[in-house]
């Protein structure tokens, strides 16, 4: 458990790698000797055997490639279905009451799928043609034609004209440029119509829960916040607020009656959601990388908006941020830009770990005071997650350039009378570096790091690692602070020291934060929680050394997310995933009167 929380605390900016949970199929359980696994007729021989629409040989061979008689197709017609009766029944000269078949022929054509020959003949052992089926089918399963198809061999005035167009809307036959009228059926080929048939009318049966659908991964002691997102056209979105995923186009959602399972594929990694529709929640399974947790999805109304979306040029693209504006503002007011920390934190100060809108409430808190404040998803994170193509092409300066040009835009604001910055944990070195070439107000440091990160990661494995591991992980952060890469990474430390986030590390480790602090010329003010399980007072004290004019508060049991919580870790942990939480009290009024000073 303990080093969930650490790839959760320190490392993860992806969600985890994962593998598909193996799903039984048809074709993986043979009926017929002469039908294997590969056969492209497997699933739908399998099918139909399962449903007792076919039998096969007695020598337990199907003979896909065989022609299909047009009596055979009726029997499995009426295996498979009802036949409703619209008409009387008519007595064909070849088929006496005495025939293995009468009853069935008889009610084929009662319920309008044959007519039989001119002469009065039905012909029950003449193979069928790919024409002939086209009306069988159509009538039998009430079919309709919703496009036109151009097939060369099928004119518009030939009688099976209308029954072909309606197989090919419903996608049943994949001829490309010819139907084969007169060709005889096979065997294999009259399952297959009946498979993608029969899968037509699952589909028209099941349940679409269209809308969106919240819950938590029951992942014990950090349970984790989805959305799931439905349309009316079957397209779904996936959601991770802790973790910046926001409409995630699901890979693949297919509906079965009650059954759902949403497929989520996102660099490399496959999540997969199975589970059962019931009036007011799913009650599903959530599956990654080889583990499953219950997930229980409910009704979902997003939240209301209360800030102003604004689009900031910046490198590749534009940055999109969030406005919390004071109510009822009537001047120019001051604004905080706040960053947040490491990993895939989102806007609102979000983690893997969970849900706790410390920034969130940061925010909404300034406003309050009369402050107003602009916070944003990182680039790869969230709303600016296209802002970054590839992870190893992040750098440490891609997020200071954005806070400089955040500064940039906001400077030519006539709502705002001056600018300032908050940066949280990772953030406060982004907002030290930004502050170095833009003109700011002040900064506000809260839990920033004032020793180098490879001492601060050293010191958060050692309480979590076996020593052989720790001894690694030491010397792949001493290769890493001189600008090496490193191959040979354990699966144990994947999730920090991943190739593609080695770039990434490279350019952070390079900075002290309390030396680039000490050239500054800013107003600043220090904030540190001692119940910190990340940073620690030592940092606090390293970066007021190195600055000995800036302000210090020390807050006696807040923590990382910057809530009053105890110094046991579990318990601290929790805190991270909890909401509900308000911010430590008098943090929000603090920071208010340095900036309003």
């Amino acid at each position: 458990m303990k080093k969930k929380h650490f790839a959760a605390i320190i490392a993860a900016t992806a969600i985890t790698p994962a593998i598909v949970l193996p799903t039984m199929t048809y074709a993986e359980q043979p009926n017929f000797s002469d039908i294997v696994p590969s056969s492209p007729y497997a699933s739908a021989i399998n099918l139909l055997h399962d449903k007792g629409a076919i039998t096969g040989f007695s020598d337990n061979t199907f003979r896909p490639q065989e022609t299909i008689t047009r009596q055979h197709v009726l029997v499995v017609l009426e295996r498979l279905i009802e036949l409703p009766s619209i008409r009387e029944g008519k007595e064909f000269t070849d088929v006496s009451e005495k025939h293995s078949y009468y009853e069935t022929i008889q009610n084929a054509y009662k319920a309008g799928l044959i007519d039989g020959q001119p002469d009065g003949n039905f012909n029950p052992n003449a193979p069928i043609t790919r024409g002939q089926i086209a009306k069988i089918l159509v009538q039998a399963f009430d079919l309709q034609a919703t496009e036109t198809t151009s097939f060369s061999d099928v004119p518009k005035s030939h009688w099976s004209y209308p029954y072909v167009q309606a197989l090919s809307s419903n996608n049943i036959t994949t001829t490309s440029n010819q139907f084969l009228l007169n060709e005889p059926l096979t065997r294999g080929q009259f399952a297959l119509f009946l498979e993608r048939i029969l899968a037509l009318n699952e589909m028209e049966e099941s349940i679409l829960p269209i809308g969106q659908w919240a819950g938590k991964i029951d992942i014990p002691q950090s349970p984790l916040s989805v959305i799931l997102q439905i349309d009316a056209d079957g397209k779904a979105y996936f959601s991770v607020p802790a973790q910046g995923l926001t409409n995630y186009p699901v890979s693949s959602l297919t509906t079965n009656k009650e059954q759902l399972q949403a497929v989520v594929d996102i660099a490399g990694t496959t999540m997969t959601i199975e589970g059962k529709i019931e009036e007011d929640r799913i009650t599903a399974n959530f599956s990654q990388n080889g583990m499953t947790f219950p997930l229980i999805l409910t009704p979902y109304e997003p939240p209301a908006v209360t800030y102003e979306e604004l689009a900031v040029p910046v490198e590749n693209g534009r940055l999109k941020v969030a406005l919390e504006m004071p109510k009822n503002a009537t001047a120019q007011v001051p604004v905080a830009v706040i960053i947040a920390g490491s990993g895939p934190t989102t806007k609102d100060g979000n983690t893997v770990i969970g849900e706790n809108n410390s920034l969130k409430m940061l925010a909404e808190g300034l406003a309050q005071q009369g402050i107003a404040s602009i916070r944003f998803d990182k680039r790869g994170v969230g709303d600016n997650m296209e802002l970054l193509k590839d992870e190893g092409d992040l750098r440490f300066t891609n997020y200071s350039q954005d806070v400089e040009q955040i500064i940039e835009f906001v400077q030519q604001d006539p709502r705002f009378s001056s600018v300032h910055l908050i940066g949280h944990s990772e953030g406060s070195l982004v907002g030290i570096i930004a502050a170095h070439t833009a003109t700011v107000e002040s900064l506000t440091s809260i839990a920033g790091a004032g020793r180098p990160i490879d001492e601060i990661l050293f010191e958060q494995l050692a309480a979590q690692l076996p020593e052989p591991l720790l001894e690694t992980a030491s010397t792949i952060l001493e290769q890493l602070k001189k600008g090496e890469t490193v191959d040979n990474v354990p699966e144990d430390l994947y999730a920090l020291f991943r190739p593609s986030v080695q770039p990434y590390l490279i350019s952070w480790l390079k900075y002290d934060p309390a030396a680039k602090l000490a050239e500054l010329k800013v107003p600043t003010l220090i904030i540190q929680g001692n119940n910190d399980l990340q940073i620690t007072k030592v940092d606090a004290e390293r970066l007021h050394t190195a600055k000995s004019d800036a302000e210090v508060l020390y807050f006696e049991t807040m923590n990382h997310v910057l809530k009053d919580a105890p110094a046991d870790r579990e318990s601290n942990l929790a805190t991270y995933a909890n909401p509900t939480l308000p911010l430590t009290e008098g943090l929000v009024e603090k920071i208010a009167t340095f900036i309003l000073k």
